[in-house]
């Protein structure tokens, strides 16, 4: 009996000895199963991040496109200036804004924004006018400014010419001539040449200058009578704005004439009375010979 619980515990001995052995082998089994699932991870991990997508688009890239401003002024409305994108460019990929810069005095560009407005997506050579058009403009000096696409290698942003607005006045009335039309006028009528003053503020007005012959054998008095008969040789009928201006009309080349300048379309053939007295504004005569 002794013998057999020798066996047994000989038995029992070397099965103990053997889990270590057991446990070693498990272990490394696991640790290279895992080594190898971590290397086929960094694997496909590193597969994705060299795979790029076929559908990136750079967005930061410049479109190619290049704005000018070529004119800008003053309307019925407001202020208006062109902006254009140049023969050589490429078609605008997106809009871009504008800004409309302000100042009483001095450089726009250090003054205030007073509108704001969108570029449309233009094509090569196509332009867009841009517009300001408040309900009072008011007086003092303008400049539109626009900005490039995103990247342009230039500046990003272009300044129109300043635009200068002029205070205006809301009178309605017009200035009315008044007599004596010769001071009026600061007029001179010598011979065949007259020079006369439309006052500023005075709407452009209608006025005549012609010459005259007497008949034949009529010898003119000290104030140009008789007025009667006297038929138009020469004349010269305008519209003239605010300002001085000088004109001329040819004489006979013998006999008495008379000069007259006045308000109005031109009148041939004179009368007893001679010209309207709400007309006439200065005269000479003389004798060519």
């Amino acid at each position: 009996m002794k013998k057999v619980n020798k066996v047994s515990a000989s038995l029992i001995t070397a099965s103990l000895l053997a889990i270590p052995f057991i446990q070693s082998a498990d272990t490394a089994l696991a640790d290279n199963m895992k080594h190898q699932q971590v290397q086929k991870g960094n694997h496909i991990t590193n597969t994705h991040k060299e795979m790029k997508s076929p559908f990136t688009i750079n967005e930061s890239a410049w479109d190619r496109s290049s704005l000018v401003f070529s004119e800008e002024n003053i309307n019925s409305d407001g202020i208006f200036s062109i902006v254009k994108n140049g023969e050589d460019s490429q078609a605008m990929q997106g809009e871009v804004i504008y800004e409309v810069f302000w100042a009483e005095k001095g450089n726009p560009k250090e003054g205030e924004i007073v509108d704001t407005g969108v570029i449309e997506e233009l094509m090569p050579g196509e332009t867009q006018v841009l517009t300001y058009t408040p309900e009072q403009l008011k007086s003092g000096n303008y400049m539109f400014k626009a900005y490039q696409r995103p990247n342009h290698p230039g500046k990003g942003e272009l300044w129109s010419e300043s635009i200068t607005v002029k205070e205006t006045t809301d009178s309605n009335e017009s200035i009315i001539p008044e007599r004596p039309l010769d001071q009026f006028f600061n007029s001179n009528v010598t011979e065949g040449t007259a020079t006369f003053t439309v006052p500023d503020g005075m709407d452009p007005v209608e006025m005549s200058f012609t010459s005259y012959v007497y008949p034949d054998g009529v010898v003119p008095g000290e104030d140009g009578k008789p007025y009667e008969g006297q038929t138009a040789y020469d004349n010269i009928t305008k519209v003239y704005e605010p300002g001085t201006h000088t004109i001329n009309v040819d004489l006979p080349e013998n006999g008495y004439f008379q000069t007259d300048l006045y308000l109005g379309a031109e009148i041939e053939n004179l009368t007893e009375d001679g010209h309207p007295i709400e007309k006439i504004i200065d005269a000479d005569y003389g004798f060519n010979n």
